[in-house]
């Protein structure tokens, strides 16, 4: 068994696209287990998207942003993983078997609905506190197919004001009114390819307005 705290440091790497957010967590192991020598983690295409908020208020997708943030988040992660001995696979987002596109888009209402219910406001009486989520045992034909133990999900998003946009905001705020220039958003799941639960949650969050006249 090796330590979970390398896939905590992997996912705190989510600074490499998210700069200064709040940060929450929910480990539910102390270990990763594995028949092998070292617990092996496919890294699932991290969905990450930048987006460019305009004077008017809309979101359009930056590619050049998006993609960097990509490579950037999968090298971090990768480079950390060899530091600490640790057997990472990073798949590839060009070859995806239908069964992984499926659990990538699973991960992303799963892991909204925990967001909402864990730790937001809605709390399910059901869940008594307890953080008890799982894409399903289904997903161990991943684990399988890819001779992995764990899977590493991540679901992020970062909305950036253009200048149009903080110019109009300063207007705003000289006449008080508050207006948004800014958010991120997102979590990662680190999953069991045996069980589908989800072993380790964290959550990153925040937004940006500016201050009109009280």
């Amino acid at each position: 068994q090796r330590s979970f705290h390398w896939v905590t440091c992997c996912i705190l790497l989510a600074s490499v696209v998210s700069g200064c957010a709040y940060h929450s967590n929910v480990q539910q192991v102390a270990t990763l287990e594995s028949e092998a020598d070292n617990p092996r983690v496919l890294l699932m295409p991290p969905d990450i998207r930048y987006y460019l908020i305009t004077a008017g208020g809309l979101s359009e997708p930056h590619a050049e942003w998006t993609q960097a943030a990509r490579e950037n988040f999968s090298i971090a992660v990768g480079n950390h993983a060899r530091q600490n001995n640790t057997e990472l696979k990073i798949l590839d987002d060009t070859d995806l078997t239908p069964t992984e596109v499926s659990y990538i888009k699973l991960h992303e209402a799963v892991g909204y609905t925990a967001l909402m219910n864990h730790f937001g406001s809605l709390k399910l009486p059901t869940k008594n506190g307890e953080f008890d989520w799982s894409l399903g045992p289904g997903i161990a034909e991943i684990g399988e197919e890819q001779r992995a133990d764990y899977g590493l999900f991540v679901f992020y998003r970062d909305e950036q004001a253009s200048g149009g946009r903080i110019a109009v905001s300063v207007l705003a705020a000289a006449i008080g009114s508050a207006m948004s220039v800014g958010r991120e958003y997102g979590f990662a799941s680190l999953v069991d390819l045996e069980s589908g639960d989800i072993v380790w949650f964290n959550v990153v969050r925040s937004e940006e307005h500016t201050s009109g006249r009280r």
